[in-house]
């Protein structure tokens, strides 16, 4: 150090929809209008996708519809949509004598849906032409789908009050725990055994009562999204909760990011504060990432000790485009021999343990984060919210980093040399 250092299942519950709305206005990107087609027989189709980026929301990780807390439901927002699409464009669908839905009625139900969503959302039509056939597309997802949307459009004065009692009424066929082709096996069962193999695979599944999972079919991990950047939180037992959360937080609200948990084996992993948190991938299947983030936690003191787990973040960084730390997340960096020679902090009252693990950097007991080529570490615990935004402006600018902490009620400290914590610190003698 310098001469004069700081410490959900992951699906974290919070207002996803609400604020993606607020944050359309700080990202660049124009705002389409939603794409309308037709198929041979005249019948309208619709691009829930296109509606979904009309708004700024990440359609290929958004899940927030579960009921009126915004919670998620394990289905991609956007893939529960495409199955309505699929069914709207093929008049001749009719899946009543097996127990499931027909074309005819969805059709009704979607045109009602349509027109209440266009009325309900028409002070926000200016500014998000998309919303009212995207408020219809939840609404056809079921009742708690509904309260969702509403919910969220609530927060802007558009709460949906008109009349959706066709599309609530299929919920029974088109909600994630509804049966389209009347197989007795849940939508949201045959989106987690076939999506892996792609959105197409689990709508054939979903309209088809001959194609069902197999016994032993293993529920696919998430899809990476094409064309973003895949952020990694790299978890083991014991990790802090707001080293990982105050910078997920930040994240997940980023359209160019799609932010993943991983774990040695996967599954849920106890934190220091002793809730859980479901791990997305494991070692052995992770993607590569782009961005890899480090936490602190008493569990760092295992983890230093556990060959595997720095193996896996050395072969990572070898492709990162950054690799970034919170509190003692440091230590680990240090220890599989990342931030050799470099500028880094860490924890302030863990800030010999940092030291221990690489004497050859150059430790900062003054700073709330430090910046070094990729590698960017903060010191402890809630630096790490600071920290994510660092990033985002270190990648899209500070304009961009400010609005998102303001949208979040965060109050941002930007200097990364304005640190309150800061601790008197000589270094030893560095070989």
């Amino acid at each position: 150090m310098s001469k004069t250092l700081e410490q959900r299942p992951w699906r974290i519950r919070v207002m996803a929809a609400a604020t993606a709305i607020a944050l359309a206005a700080c990202a660049a990107v124009a705002t389409p209008s939603a794409s309308v087609a037709q198929n041979d027989a005249g019948e309208v189709v619709l691009d829930f996708d296109d509606a979904m980026r009309g708004l700024n929301f990440a359609s290929a990780t958004l899940d927030g519809n579960l009921d009126a807390t915004m919670a998620g439901n394990g289905m991609v927002d956007a893939d529960e949509m495409a199955l309505i699409g699929a069914i709207l464009a093929d008049p001749k669908l009719d899946l009543r004598s097996k127990g499931g839905v027909d074309h005819g009625a969805v059709a009704a139900a979607y045109a009602q849906a349509d027109a209440s969503a266009k009325a309900d959302f028409q002070k926000l039509a200016s500014r998000y032409p998309t919303a009212g056939k995207l408020g219809a597309g939840y609404a056809m997802l079921g009742e708690n789908s509904l309260k969702s949307c509403s919910a969220m459009a609530a927060n802007f004065g558009a709460p949906m009050k008109g009349d959706y009692s066709q599309a609530v009424a299929l919920g029974r066929f088109l909600a994630h725990d509804g049966d389209v082709d009347g197989d007795s096996v849940s939508n949201r069962a045959e989106y987690l055994a076939f999506i892996g193999e792609g959105r197409a695979a689990f709508i054939k599944a979903a309209l088809r009562p001959d194609v069902q999972p197999a016994p032993d079919q293993q529920v696919q991990t998430p899809p990476v999204a094409p064309g973003r950047k895949v952020v990694g939180v790299v978890l083991y037992p014991g990790y802090e909760v707001l080293d990982v959360f105050g910078p997920v937080e930040m994240w997940a609200y980023v359209p160019d990011f799609q932010v993943v948990m991983i774990s040695q084996t996967g599954g849920a992993l106890r934190s220091a504060q002793g809730v859980s948190t479901l791990s997305d991938y494991s070692f052995a299947n992770a993607p590569q990432l782009d961005i890899m983030m480090m936490p602190g936690g008493g569990g760092t003191f295992t983890e230093l000790n556990n060959k595997v787990f720095l193996d896996f973040i050395k072969k990572q960084d070898q492709a990162t485009q950054l690799t970034t730390s919170v509190c003692t997340g440091s230590a680990l960096l240090a220890k599989a021999g990342l931030l050799k020679g470099r500028k880094a902090t860490s924890n302030k009252n863990f800030c010999s343990l940092a030291v221990q693990q690489d004497p050859s950097v150059d430790w900062h007991g003054k700073a709330r984060w430090v910046e070094d080529g990729k590698y960017i570490t903060s010191s402890g615990v809630s630096a790490g919210t600071a920290i994510a935004l660092g990033l985002v402006a270190r990648l899209y600018g500070a304009e961009r980093a400010g609005l998102l902490a303001h949208s979040l009620e965060y109050e941002w400290n930007s200097d990364p040399t304005n640190d309150p914590f800061a601790i008197p610190y000589t270094a030893p003698a560095r070989p």
